[in-house]
């Protein structure tokens, strides 16, 4: 795109400045957006109202609404990031040599990391446990079932027996992990969130390892 002409004709004064305005335009969804996330991710999105939302990114409500239609488009675009998120997480163990097992470790180290630096993954988590959202139950089913292929494939290996625990391996994760970011919202704990997931999925791994039948 080229830069704008400093030589306008006079009858169109707005021409100039139509280009200048893209970046700012940009920059204030983000901000609307960044907002909205760290809203739905402490207080939900039922309990956010868009006067909460107006308040929370320094906007007005003319400027929410250019850029989104409602306050549930602007909950889609984070349930649709962190699908994006999940995507990105499941590529990358696929990508990598590693054994079936340090996969599901890797899959979850990376949701943790990203959950733990962005207010956008950490809303569109929450939001993706929540109902009447369109597109929340199938973000939160897609993220069952790539933790199912990744279990399929360590009892594929024959480094998990192949029984109904490990089958429910990947709900168990997947709960735990959101159960895990809900505790630590609420008591408002510090310490470190990605060696609490670690923790977590290697309790459920060695259960299930341990267990032949």
């Amino acid at each position: 795109m080229t830069e704008p002409t400093h030589q306008v004709h006079p009858a169109t004064p707005q021409v100039p400045s139509q280009r200048p305005r893209q970046p700012r335009a940009t920059l204030t969804k983000a901000k609307i957006l960044h907002a909205a996330a760290r809203a739905f991710a402490y207080d939900g999105y039922d309990a956010t109202s868009l006067a909460d939302l107006v308040a929370a990114s320094s906007s007005t409500k003319g400027a929410i609404y250019f850029h989104f239609d409602s306050k549930e488009a602007i909950a889609r675009e984070l349930v649709t990031h962190w699908s994006s998120t999940l995507h990105h997480a499941y590529s990358a163990v696929q990508a990598s040599p590693q054994q079936s097992v340090a996969e599901i470790n890797s899959f979850f180290r990376d949701l943790a990391a990203a959950v733990a630096v962005s207010p956008l993954a950490r809303a569109g988590l929450r939001l993706a446990a929540e109902t009447g959202i369109d597109g929340a139950r199938e973000a939160f089913t897609y993220w069952i079932d790539i933790t199912n292929l990744l279990v399929d494939g360590a009892i594929e290996s024959g480094e998990l027996p192949d029984n109904s625990l490990t089958r429910q391996l990947a709900w168990n994760l997947c709960a735990g992990f959101l159960g895990t970011v809900t505790i630590i919202r609420v008591i408002g704990d510090q310490r470190d969130f990605t060696t609490r997931m670690q923790n977590l999925t290697d309790a459920h791994l060695s259960v299930c390892a341990a267990r032949t039948s």
